[in-house]
């Protein structure tokens, strides 16, 4: 597939503050700010301190670009043939990178531009690179067979291989270069290898998943991802020194401030806290405050009383109506690129409790239906696939849509259209993760954690495993487990469909758990990921228990359901339309909605359904804006302009149910107090029948046919959106 690269430019931001789509808020620094690749990684700056080299390695291709000195002005991008992890300057005039799915370290020349493969075996993927202090020996960890190899720039592609069993989170030399420490992530360690024997002669226990490692005064600093902590030990034998928080500070006390980096210098250790859109200063071993950053920092350098900050996810969000089909023009991993700010450095630094926040999270609650033991007694949470607002609401006149952009508008769609229309039209919605990737651990954990939003936008871009995208496999939750894990904390009844729902071993049998957590609680004849069973199925197997339950009186409090088919099967032959699909999936939510408020628990329940990203349609307004639907008779109606994201429905959820915040984001979440209302409205809805035929199957002559026929369905996102939507933007109604 064709991809393009984004004209990188410096611009000047305005002083306005950015809303970010999960609601919260990034401040612009008052000077520019240079536009980088996607998912820019880490940064080095040149021997002589006038370069910094970026390594650009997100959906884009790969590239190393190079900044002047304090200006920002790009002098150079260079294309990679794969990339990931920070730079090391070899000497004055090259850098190394290494290659990723390129299965190399790649010697970059900055002057002639000129890139050398320093090849490694097929299939290793080398993530991390450091350099000894004698500028002669250097150790790269690879990811897929988890390895440290140590040696010459003539030796080390061939070296000998040490495996950890563990996928290395960062590495680094001690100042005398004798021993090499490496983060093991999985296992949450570190150890200290000697490079000649390859024998580990200490480890030592972290917090939740370490990353990168700084070496400074004969102290070793630990980023520990998901404790959002900085783990401080000794170099000699790793005994732990101290363990210093970078968490968000009281009344929060939530986890969720990923810090992903760690670089000494101008006095003071940095950390970059991704998920908190922040810098950490660290002095004399303590919290020392903050300094604001842009959206997902990544890497920082101190130089000469500046600050330099690398943002994965650069300056907010980004309209996409130009999504085009067959092309990568406008799609959510293409437009989502980073940014490079610079900072002047203060002589202190404020600590605010609330850094880079969202709007109004500590307002004061208002009289609302929204609280424990009220009204509200039954919660259903409805898990969509990929549609964005304009490509199903924006044919709704009432709202902020683009009707041009309404592929499944109302006649594909009548439910959704009726639904938004009585119970309210929430036009100023988002989704908290831009694919399945994250907008699944969104959904589940309110959080998505540095090791995911580092590997999602490769692994979309085929330069990487999909298992490191895939839950239940790399992107594991933070210390706080799921929405589930918290509802059973709060000894609230909890129920899965299809969520996280495994095939059995066998055909027909019982759906299992993808994570230990959901045994006993996933409904094992409910259907998960298999587009060629009928969200209608998938419907009538949870109205079953749903009866059951009510004749019971044994309804659990809680129940997530999934209703997956709106992503569609393309136009492969033989299998439904893209509208068939969408069109079952409206029929099967208005079926649902139909069955609960025709039931006793109407008076005192709500569904709330998103979609789990956007990344499969165009909007005009934002690549992240959704389709929000809050159901109830206690729904206020009308045209919601309230900013919404998936964490604001966790958090009212939980205000509803009494469940603890998993998280910094659905803590900091304004509850959606605007959507309900304290009179409620006690008819019930009657399910309207679709307008087109949801068995309408593709014929061969369809556009795309061919092209379906080899796509890969067999988990969501695996299907690159390019193409699906290429086929989508021809086979709509």
């Amino acid at each position: 597939m064709r991809r393009f690269s984004i004209v990188l430019s410096l611009v000047l931001i305005a002083a306005t503050p950015i809303v970010l789509p999960n609601n919260w808020l990034v401040q612009p620094p008052p000077s520019e700010v240079a536009e980088t690749g996607t998912m820019p990684q880490g940064m080095a700056l040149s021997p002589d301190g006038s370069t910094i080299a970026v390594v650009e390695a997100g959906y884009n291709p790969a590239a190393l670009s190079l900044y002047r000195v304090p200006s920002l002005e790009r002098t150079a991008t260079i294309a990679l043939p794969g990339a990931f992890g920070r730079p090391v300057w070899n000497d004055a005039q090259h850098v190394l990178v290494a290659g990723g799915s390129a299965d190399a370290l790649l010697r970059v020349d900055t002057q002639t531009r000129a890139v050398e493969r320093i090849a490694f075996p097929k299939g290793s993927y080398p993530i991390f690179v450091a350099a000894a202090p004698d500028g002669k020996t250097y150790a790269v960890a690879t990811a897929r067979d988890v390895s440290l190899r140590v040696g010459t720039l003539a030796t080390i592609g061939t070296a000998r291989a040490f495996r950890f069993g563990a996928q290395a989170g960062g590495i680094a030399f001690s100042n005398d270069g004798a021993t090499i420490f490496v983060s093991l992530r999985p296992s949450n360690e570190i150890v200290a290898i000697d490079p000649v024997s390859s024998a580990i002669e200490h480890r030592a226990h972290t917090g939740l998943h370490p990353s990168a490692l700084l070496v400074f005064g004969g102290k070793l600093y630990v980023a520990e991802n998901d404790a959002d902590a900085v783990g401080i030990f000794d170099t000699r034998d790793l005994r732990t020194i101290k363990d210093v928080s970078v968490r968000d500070r009281a009344p929060l006390d939530a986890i969720g401030v990923s810090p992903n980096s760690i670089s000494a210098g101008e006095g003071a250790i940095f950390v970059t806290l991704g998920a908190a859109n922040s810098v950490a200063i660290l002095r004399n071993d303590e919290l020392a405050g903050r300094m604001e950053a842009g959206w997902y920092p990544t890497d920082a350098i101190a130089s000469r009383g500046r600050l330099y900050v690398l943002n994965g996810k650069g300056e907010g969000a980004r309209p996409n109506p130009n999504y085009r089909p067959g092309s990568d023009r406008d799609y959510i991993g293409t437009i989502e690129v980073g940014s490079l700010r610079t900072y002047d450095l203060p002589s202190t630094f404020a600590m605010n409790g609330n850094p880079q926040g969202a709007q109004a999270w500590n307002d004061p609650a208002p009289a609302s239906v929204l609280r424990p033991n009220g009204p509200i007694q039954h919660v259903f949470f409805v898990l969509k696939e990929n549609r964005s607002y304009d490509q199903v609401l924006g044919d709704m006149p009432q709202g902020n849509g683009d009707a041009k952009l309404a592929w499944f508008g109302r006649r594909v769609t009548p439910n959704e259209h009726a639904l938004a229309a009585r119970f309210g039209l929430f036009d100023n919605a988002y989704t908290s993760g831009e694919v399945s990737a994250t907008g699944h651990m969104w959904a589940d954990a309110a959080f998505a954690n540095d090791y995911l939003e580092r590997f999602w936008p490769l692994v979309y871009a085929n330069r990487g495993y999909s298992e490191d995208a895939t839950q239940g496999d790399g992107p594991i939750p933070s210390s706080a487990g799921y929405i589930w894990d918290a509802a059973r904390r709060a000894l609230v009844s909890f129920r899965d469909y299809g969520e996280l729902a495994d095939p059995g071993k066998t055909p027909g049998s019982a759906w299992v758990p993808d994570v230990p957590s959901l045994k006993g609680i996933l409904a094992p004849n409910y259907p998960g990921w298999n587009l060629r069973i009928s969200d209608l199925e998938r419907v009538k197997a949870w109205r079953k228990e749903f009866d059951a339950f009510i004749r019971s009186g044994t309804l659990p409090q809680f129940e997530f359901i999934w209703l997956p088919n709106d992503h569609t099967y393309g136009s492969k032959a033989k299998e439904l339309t893209p509208s068939s699909y969408v069109a079952q999936n409206d029929y099967g939510f208005g079926e649902m909605i139909d069955a609960i408020s025709h039931s006793p628990v109407w008076k005192s329940s709500v569904i709330f359904a998103i979609e789990d990203d956007a990344q499969d349609g165009p909007d005009h307004v934002s690549d992240q804006r959704t389709t929000v639907f809050v159901v109830s008779p206690f729904s206020s109606g009308g045209v919601r302009h309230e900013h919404y994201a998936t964490v604001s429905i966790l958090r009212t959820i939980e205000v509803l149910l009494g469940i603890q915040p998993l998280s910094t984001y659905d803590a900091m979440a304004s509850p959606m107090y605007a959507a309900f209302s304290s009179t409620p409205d006690l008819r019930p809805y009657t399910v309207h029948p679709p307008a087109v035929d949801t068995s309408k199957r593709n014929l061969q002559t369809a556009y795309g046919a061919m092209q379906s026929a080899s796509l890969d369905f067999s988990r969501p996102d695996a299907v690159e959106a390019a193409v699906l939507n290429g086929i989508l933007a021809h086979n709509h109604e």
